[in-house]
């Protein structure tokens, strides 16, 4: 199953690439452009930074939206009337503990693709559905948690420049995540209206039956993360030259 990461890692990256502007904390390591072991620098630069992204607190008055929980956009699923359903006021938790698996980088043509693990993520909030598995008609409307381990995701960002009151500036474009999970449970509360024994019976039946809605989840939730956090790489780079991203020296 595909399923896209947390793009929590974005927020560090472009706090990195930011190293050398002014109002960034001096606390965060530095990646000069002529490092030669540069996706090395910036891997270790970002699990130096990941601890403050908890709070989103950077130090020197520096803020970024906290990681811990990240606040995601609804997400829902249809495929005839027989299956529907929207989750909403989705909190995730556990997208601080990421792993950089992988890193390149190509600051020249501003191109970066990093393959990352999650070992442990939660996440509460609400859903409303109606679905029909095998010959069980789900429904229900209310509470919902879940947790996956050690999912995979590939986020791919490509930036541009251009100039502005004389100076050269930078811009992402384009992020993109794709995420790859193993298994998710979820546990509904307030299924068949309450009825504690249909209740357990119908969580049952959607863990195992998985692969039935997480590609219908999948696609909708990779978007939100990548939108969400391409506005936080530009919110975060917007006052930065080029130059003053990517010393030279």
């Amino acid at each position: 199953m595909r399923f896209s990461i947390d793009f929590r890692i974005i927020i560090s990256l472009a706090a990195i690439l930011n190293i050398c502007y002014g109002k960034l904390p001096s606390s965060i390591p530095t990646c000069k452009k002529t490092e030669p072991k540069i996706n090395e620098c910036i891997t270790n630069a970002v699990y130096a930074v990941r601890p403050k992204l908890i709070t989103g607190d950077l130090g020197e008055g520096f803020l970024t939206p906290p990681l811990e929980p990240l606040e995601l956009d609804n997400i829902s699923m249809g495929r005839g009337a027989g299956f529907q359903a929207v989750f909403s006021d989705l909190l995730v938790n556990g997208g601080s503990n990421f792993q950089i698996e992988k890193l390149q980088s190509n600051i020249t043509s501003l191109n970066f693709a990093l393959q990352i693990l999650l070992p442990n993520i939660d996440f509460v909030g609400k859903y409303s559905l109606r679905i029909k598995i095998l010959l069980i008609d789900v429904n229900g409307k209310g509470d919902m948690k879940g947790s996956f381990s050690n999912a995979r995701g590939i986020v791919k960002l490509r930036g541009s420049t251009y100039e502005k009151d004389g100076a050269t500036y930078v811009r992402f474009d384009k992020l993109t995540i794709k995420i790859s999970i193993k298994d998710m449970k979820l546990q509904l509360d307030n299924l068949f209206n309450g009825d504690k024994v249909l209740g357990e019976v119908g969580n049952q039946v959607i863990n195992n039956n998985q692969d039935l809605y997480l590609s219908e989840i999948i696609p909708g939730l990779e978007k939100s993360l990548a939108k969400k956090f391409l506005d936080i790489a530009n919110d975060i780079t917007k006052h930065a030259t080029y130059d003053e991203m990517f010393p030279p020296n």
